[in-house]
């Protein structure tokens, strides 16, 4: 949970290309549990230093490097040092808006990739980020927001990105889990147990338990969250009130989605509706 010293700002600018998330933010006592998102984080780092873990590999982010993680990889991140912590800023874009900017920037075919350096010291890549994120704070113009971010994003990709022609990460999963994936995705409204996702799968609780996990770094519980905090994002952006979105998504009340919210991303449901565009 965000104490009072931690300082996070996230919300969805509308105007850019799928709905994408931006966040400012400033942690010295905050920790992200062990989490992934459908989309890419870019993040940069400018003062303190943060240590994460992402899949198998742990490390320090400090400043003037960029972090690339790809949809689907579980990280986690706090301060190496409480007292100084760390500030930076991320945008979330979609694998499918990543391609797209790829089409026009990348020769070649096959999927992107940004290989397997998750950190980069580049000091003027970070500082235009950290202006891009100022900037998106800020503007009041659609046009202004939308050619800085997407320049940004182009800048990485051409940098850092090259097409391999490799199959995505999420092809190796095992039928087993992408329909237990499935079933999660449209039955997330609903209160499920272990026993009901189990039995759609066709195999015992604990090889599900198991297996899922060893497929995507996150317990059942964990993905299903995930699942509500995103369709909660999307529904908050939209102007629903936090009660509502509670129930809409299958957290038991609008405390729920709050504890879950704040300890997901450092800001309330009400925090991230207003400053959403």
């Amino acid at each position: 949970m965000a104490n009072p010293r931690d300082r996070l700002k996230l919300w969805r600018d509308s105007s850019l290309q799928g709905g994408m998330d931006v966040l400012r933010a400033s942690c010295f006592d905050y920790r992200y549990p062990a989490h992934s998102h459908d989309e890419f984080v870019i993040a940069a780092f400018v003062r303190g230093a943060q240590r994460h873990r992402i899949a198998r590999y742990q490390g320090v982010a400090e400043p003037g490097t960029v972090m690339i993680i790809p949809p689907g990889e579980v990280h986690t991140g706090e301060a190496v040092e409480c007292d100084l912590g760390w500030d930076y800023c991320a945008f979330y874009p979609t694998a499918q808006f990543i391609d797209v900017l790829a089409a026009d920037i990348l020769p070649g075919a096959g999927n992107l990739d940004f290989g397997l350096d998750l950190l980069r010291q580049n000091t003027d890549l970070a500082d235009r980020f950290l202006q891009t994120s100022l900037l998106a704070s800020q503007s009041q113009d659609p046009l202004e927001r939308q050619c800085a971010v997407y320049e940004a994003l182009g800048h990485v990709i051409a940098r850092y990105g090259e097409r391999t022609g490799r199959s995505v990460k999420a092809a190796s999963r095992s039928a087993d889990i992408r329909k237990a994936q499935t079933f999660l995705a449209d039955e997330f409204r609903e209160p499920l147990s272990i026993d009901e996702v189990a039995s759609v799968v066709g195999i015992s609780q604990y090889h599900l338990m198991r297996s899922f996990r060893a497929a995507t770094g996150l317990s059942v519980h964990q993905f299903l969250t995930q699942i509500r905090l995103s369709h909660a994002k999307t529904l908050l952006a939209r102007g629903v009130s936090a009660a509502q979105t509670a129930t809409s998504v299958g957290f038991y009340d609008q405390s729920h989605l709050i504890n879950q919210f704040r300890r997901h991303f450092g800001v309330t449901p009400k925090q991230y509706a207003i400053a959403s565009r």
